[in-house]
């Protein structure tokens, strides 16, 4: 009897710890299909979920992922002396060297939070055994994964999968493989225009800067020319400072007439290495790239309350503010582990940019979750953010890859060595 006694005020008081502990957050009431139910705002504004989610479904029904308007409390910081950094916002559609500004980006970024962001299905084509230009490759030769791997699923991926500033060449991406990896360009019709070898096998992920499109290999930073003739013009620029590291993503934002802000996350994966981000001035003659010089390093950072897994990055990206000229990135990743790997959930993280005497920094603001898929969706491998000419989001994640070795037993779906595609989605607040 006395032991059952202890047992039930042990009981009695971990209920009052809870209750106590979930009275610190006011209610919220809202409801699903007529229903109204209440619950505590989840820390930090993260979408949480109800029952089984699924992609692009808001908080209207049953099912869907969706947060509540609070953003992310403010990271406690020290009073220091702040310096104002800009970036451009006069820039046009169609600069050379530069992207568009984009209106209110944490009001945008919270609409997608809040489950109100449309998301569509897009495909685009290839044929394994054909050749393109301009180095007469086939996506034999870069997209091929390892036939090793169970379930028919192969071990090198999409890396990075962008919308370019090019009416022309609207899509382009990076791909790793088991020898060489490559970069790839989609035509306006959906189809693979031109496919381009790495001097790596895991090329980083990708951004675009203008006409540019721009990724790390080893120790270079690569700035391809979507333009140029056969986009054989690239411009090479070696990573000064700590040695190169592009896992976490690669971003790129005018200051002004001569001058841009890189920078670098990393390293990528979910292990128990420190992340961090590094930061660098572009200079450049004419609007070419011409000068890399480096500044400094942050410990990459994220809220005490957010889940773990908002700590990594795959690919990132940078975006000026229309009005303010502040800076923002957006870093995605997705899980890594298990099954979860291969249905689980991705994750967006958005952050501020801060300069702090001759230090930069960039601060989390807020952060949400969608379901990740490998046919069309796969943020593990490839998510980022686009600003339109509106100056609106974009958010972009891409599938993961089939084996086109003709593997009789494949998770995603047969395939074969004739015509093929891939899947991605394309999600735009409203």
């Amino acid at each position: 009897m006395k032991i059952l006694m202890k047992v039930t005020a042990v009981f009695i008081l971990l209920l009052s710890v809870q209750a106590s502990i979930a009275r610190v957050t006011p209610p919220v009431n809202h409801s699903h299909n007529g229903r109204v139910h209440s619950h505590s705002l989840p820390q930090q504004g993260l979408a949480h979920k109800h029952g089984s989610s699924a992609l692009g479904i808001s908080a209207q029904g049953n099912r869907g992922v969706h947060a509540h308007s609070a953003n992310p409390a403010p990271m406690p910081t020290k009073p220091t002396n702040k310096t104002t950094l800009r970036g451009a916002t006069n820039c046009q559609q169609g600069n050379a060297d530069c992207n568009v500004c984009a209106a209110n980006v944490q009001q945008q970024f919270q609409k997608a939070a809040s489950g109100r962001i449309r998301w569509q299905s897009k495909p685009w084509r290839f044929t394994w055994p054909q050749r393109y230009p301009p180095y007469n490759k086939r996506p034999l030769d870069i997209f091929d994964g390892d036939p090793a791997y169970p379930l028919g699923i192969p071990g090198k991926h999409v890396q990075g999968f962008v919308r370019t500033n090019s009416s022309r060449f609207p899509y382009a991406g990076s791909h790793s493989h088991k020898r060489q990896g490559g970069i790839f360009v989609i035509s306006h019709n959906g189809s693979l225009a031109t496919l381009h070898p790495s001097k790596t096998k895991h090329p980083s992920g990708v951004h675009i800067l203008g006409k540019y499109l721009v990724y790390g290999e080893h120790s270079r930073l690569i700035f391809k020319d979507l333009n140029s003739p056969n986009q054989k013009n690239n411009i090479e620029l070696p990573v000064p400072g700590p040695k190169a590291n592009f896992g976490g993503g690669v971003g790129l934002v005018k200051l002004s007439p001569s001058r841009h802000l890189l920078i670098l996350s990393g390293p990528g994966g979910q292990d128990r290495r420190p992340r961090f981000h590094r930061f660098y001035y572009l200079d450049s003659q004419h609007g070419r790239p011409h000068k890399l010089t480096f500044i400094n390093q942050t410990h990459a950072t994220k809220p005490a309350q957010w889940p773990r897994p908002y700590a990594f990055s795959e690919n990132l990206t940078a975006i000026t503010e229309c009005g303010t000229g502040d800076i923002y990135t957006i870093h995605t990743t997705g899980d890594e582990i298990g099954l979860r790997a291969i249905n689980g959930n991705g994750y967006w993280r958005l952050s501020k940019l801060e300069r702090q005497q001759n230090r930069f920094q960039l601060k989390p603001i807020n952060a949400f979750s969608n379901r990740q898929n490998m046919v069309n969706c796969h943020m593990r491998s490839a998510a980022t953010v686009h600003v339109t000419p509106q100056q609106k989001l974009e958010f972009y994640c891409h599938g993961y890859a089939k084996d086109p070795d003709g593997t009789t037993f494949n998770i995603l779906g047969k395939s074969t060595r004739g015509a093929d595609k891939f899947y991605f989605k394309v999600g735009t607040p409203r």
